[in-house]
């Protein structure tokens, strides 16, 4: 389903269907049956005007055309052209692989209908004329590719194209990859132009896996998989070039460069749920897996309701694997004989008890508060055998009868963040209590 003019154009099954939208109502305004190898959905449509639209064959063969160019009122097939490879390369494999190895997302130039094709799982753009004839292949360069059938790396996808220019994600990993690091995957926004020049690269700070752009306010509006609620708005005035990263187009040589998230300094961002809420610091982003995103979701645990969220930092310019995170949890007693100083000082004696920290210290909260800061330095070992050493602060204490616990955790950067993850979990209110 996409807008396409002043029509809402939605796919179903071999059928398509055009709604008219005016300001107060839409109405059903054409209906048409599509062209289909196999009986069964249309695979990569995009209409490239009124009339015409471009399609993926699906009956993929090695050497045969990838794409056909179709007059919809007609439904008359105009054009057949793209290549899948040649035989030779494809020994042992069948047509459900081919199609699916050679997956790929169709954009047309408004104005003109040249037409780019960007590979899901190959790292390479085409562009072609209105007509269906070739006009470039390019082979982008990359350090890192597919290792195996097991795992098939995603480069590029979502194109949005203008007349001048056309927008890409760059995902850049194994799609299992990106299911595992749900809470840190960011993808890029690659820039092109429509003669194959790369022009920018932007790390967006969102899990961002479709979007569209409004040529009219030069923002992008993106959603995510990953945190289905939220709408998020870039505007693309406002990046700013500050990294000497470069990246290439085997096809031009021509270079960009990665910049940090673009972000509007002056937007308050907000974290909450319906118990609480908090200021996380910009670049601060929470994982699905917590309890933002189900607003009135609460765990049980050692006599208390829990809720909570955790943040990360992503900065591409961050190496360390430990990285930086804050972690809030709020807990409410379930019983009335609940003994908050009993359970805040057994917390306290875990700590000391714990004989894999280093340079631990606990201390109790000044001016009048019921509680403990513990910071202490912890090693570990990554996967690849690679040690590490983290410094953490920890504060555990009371606040208008709930149970608040704290946690700041980094390896290289703890003192770049720790006044601003400070000043964060300052900015708490508690709201609604939980349960009990």
């Amino acid at each position: 389903m996409k807008i396409h003019g002043e029509h809402l154009v939605v796919l179903s099954g071999t059928q398509l269907i055009k709604i008219k939208l005016h300001a107060e109502k839409a109405t059903w305004e054409e209906q048409h049956t599509l062209i289909s190898d196999t009986g069964g959905p249309i695979n990569g449509l995009h209409l490239v005007n009124d009339s015409v639209y471009v399609a993926d064959i699906g009956d993929a063969k090695p050497g045969a055309p990838e794409h056909r160019l179709v007059h919809l009122g007609r439904n008359e097939e105009l054009v057949r052209f793209g290549e899948y490879p040649e035989p030779a390369a494809w020994e042992n494999k069948d047509q459900a692989n081919l199609f699916r190895d050679y997956g790929k997302r169709t954009v047309a130039n408004p104005e003109d209908g040249r037409l780019a094709a960007f590979y899901l799982f190959q790292n390479q753009i085409r562009l072609y004329g209105g007509d269906g004839e070739l006009l470039q292949g390019i082979a982008v360069e990359s350090s890192s590719n597919s290792a195996s059938d097991e795992e098939m790396w995603i480069y590029r996808a979502d194109p949005f194209a203008s007349r001048e220019r056309i927008y890409v994600l760059y995902i850049g990993m194994p799609k299992k990859e990106v299911e595992e690091n749900s809470q840190t995957f960011r993808p890029h926004l690659e820039v092109w132009d429509w003669e194959g020049n790369l022009l920018d690269r932007f790390r967006l700070d969102q899990p961002i896996t479709t979007f569209t752009y409004s040529e009219e306010f030069k923002k992008l509006y993106g959603i995510s998989f990953f945190k289905e609620d939220v709408l998020y708005e870039y505007d693309l005035n406002q990046g700013v070039i500050t990294d000497n990263e470069k990246a290439s187009s085997a096809g031009n040589g021509k270079n960009s460069k990665e910049q940090d998230p673009i972000r509007q300094p002056d937007k308050k961002i907000i974290a909450e749920n319906d118990y609480f809420r908090i200021e996380p610091p910009a670049g601060w982003n929470y994982p699905p897996s917590w309890t933002l995103e189900e607003k009135k979701s609460v765990g049980e645990r050692d006599g208390l309701y829990l809720t909570g969220a955790t943040f990360v930092r992503e900065n591409p310019a961050d190496k360390s694997v430990c990285g930086a995170s804050m972690q809030l949890t709020v807990g409410v007693p379930k019983e009335e004989t609940f003994d908050v100083e009993e359970y805040l000082s057994s917390r306290a004696e875990d700590y000391r008890s714990n004989d894999q920290l280093d340079e631990l210290s606990i201390e109790k909260l000044a001016n009048g508060i019921n509680g403990y800061t513990i910071t202490y330095k912890r090693r570990f070992v990554d996967p690849k055998g690679e040690a590490y050493l983290s410094t953490n602060e920890h504060t555990l204490f009371e606040k208008e009868g709930r149970i608040i616990v704290t946690r700041f955790t980094s390896c290289d950067f703890f003192e770049r963040y720790k006044e601003v993850v400070r000043k964060a979990f300052q900015s708490l209110t508690l709201k609604d209590a939980m349960p009990g």
